[in-house]
């Protein structure tokens, strides 16, 4: 195991020489994010996994464990106070589910990018943002020393942002609220209990769009934990994530504990202190939302179950206040302690796709996704994060994300929200747009041309 000390420079600076670098990747917490320490730099994979529409009938989770198997590397467990050395990193879109349960029926994605897409990689770069220090790891010289030599050491150039043109959405407020009304009616007969439903937000710049200044104007005004910048050959997806999907590390005696945050409850920030407080006060008192989460949290829970040893799960928090920079949510935390035979192929067969962006019963609800949505998601709530070599492993939900596809001029924000029996239809568009609104702001835009 390689670990070298390099000198400290901004993420930004470091990862700028790498713009545009096909499957280079960049995870990176929002700026005013106090809790968000690693930035992680990745390039030049040693080898690819890809799956999905045009990229091979194999399953995706399949090709995703043999390629951990052949990786893993427990002569890697130095260095523990480092979250990353060696491994995957990359993304697992919506549509794969498909793999998971055969019973569903999916639009396909409506994007050029693979359905799961992951580069292996040899080394990477460390940013300690709150100690100022900086690191080069892996498990190959050759590897560390070539993306050493990459990274970026000057001052970032001004930014040159493009002017985009009218926002559209595949629904109308009306139609988006026709759908809500559908599915309320849908729980009432007892098809489910909640469905989450999202539309997608369409944009077109005035030239390719740059994808690496987009995402640090994104993350200037984020304090969003899960930040990421994926680039693809057919495209890039920008991430700025509140909400883990897993993370898997050791507890007290050795063994693998997993961990997942499901959010479901929003508030928007309030413009006074006074205003904040009323809003806060609101979302932890709403019998709505509280009901919301805590019934994504029983499946979560239960999707647990399916690869936790019996007895070790534990509720940690269950609608607990996060405060971010432009919203409220409610948030829960469930862990438990991993069966000792159980993959990472177990994992996503088990938890895929997070409980808080399809709705419960998870299969009903996400037929129902389909039937009302009549289009794929894509990346979009899916999985985005990385599986060490160690056998370490974080991923964040794939929400508040940016799409940006093959011509490089159409920019996709999907956005959507939980339904329950509770929901009011004229409420839940709005709600959408507030979810959208850090995405809007950087690219210039006004909540106001969707309402």
């Amino acid at each position: 195991m390689i670990a070298w000390d390099t000198e400290w420079r901004s993420p930004y600076e470091a990862f700028a020489p790498l713009s545009g670098e096909p499957f280079a990747h960049l995870l990176h917490g929002g700026d005013l994010s106090d809790d968000a320490e690693w930035s992680i730099i990745v390039a030049f994979p040693d080898s690819v996994v890809h799956a999905g529409d045009g990229f091979g009938p194999n399953d995706p989770f399949q090709l995703l464990q043999d390629c951990i198997d052949e990786r893993s590397c427990n002569a890697l467990r130095q260095r523990e106070d480092l979250p990353f050395l060696s491994g995957l990193v990359g993304y697992v879109g919506y549509e794969t589910a498909r793999y998971l349960e055969s019973s569903l029926e999916m639009p396909p994605s409506p994007f050029a990018l693979p359905d799961m897409a992951f580069g292996a990689y040899d080394a990477a770069a460390l940013f300690s943002r709150r100690k100022q220090c900086a690191y080069i790891t892996g498990r190959d010289e050759r590897a560390c020393r070539r993306l050493r030599n990459a990274l970026g050491r000057d001052p970032l150039p001004p930014e040159d942002p493009h002017q985009f043109g009218p926002l559209s959405s595949n629904f109308t407020p009306s139609g988006y609220e026709t759908g809500i009304r559908a599915t309320i009616e849908d729980i009432l007969d007892g098809d489910y209990y909640q469905a989450n439903i999202a539309h997608q937000i369409n944009v077109f710049a005035d030239g390719d769009i740059d994808t690496f200044g987009l995402f640090r104007r994104l993350a200037s005004r984020s304090d969003a934990f899960f930040g990421a910048l994926l680039q693809l050959h057919q495209g890039a997806i920008l991430s700025n994530s509140p909400e883990r999907f897993f993370h898997i590390g050791s507890n007290a005696t050795g063994a693998r504990r997993i961990l997942s945050e499901p959010i479901k409850g929003t508030r928007p920030r309030g413009v006074t202190l006074a205003a904040d407080q009323v809003l806060s006060d609101e979302l932890l008192g709403d019998p709505k939302d509280r009901a919301e989460n805590i019934m994504i949290a029983d499946l979560v829970r239960n999707d647990l179950s399916r690869v936790c040893c019996d007895g070790s799960i534990r509720e940690e928090v269950i609608c607990e206040l996060l405060s971010l920079a432009n919203v409220h949510h409610l948030v829960s935390r469930i862990s438990g302690d991993l069966r000792a035979e159980v993959s990472m192929m177990d994992i996503f067969g088990a938890l895929f796709p997070c409980g808080s962006i399809t709705g419960a019963p998870k299969i009903e609800a996400m037929n129902a996704i389909a039937n009302t949505e009549k289009t794929g998601r894509g990346p979009y709530c899916g999985a985005i994060g990385y599986v060490d070599d160690r056998g370490v492993a974080d991923f964040a939900v794939a929400i508040r994300a940016m799409i940006v596809d093959e011509d490089m001029r159409k920019l996709t924000i999907p956005v959507g929200g939980g339904i329950t029996l509770r929901s009011d239809p004229c409420k839940e568009y709005v709600e959408t747009i507030v979810k959208a609104s850090a995405a809007l702001e950087a690219i210039g835009k006004l909540p106001q041309e969707l309402l």
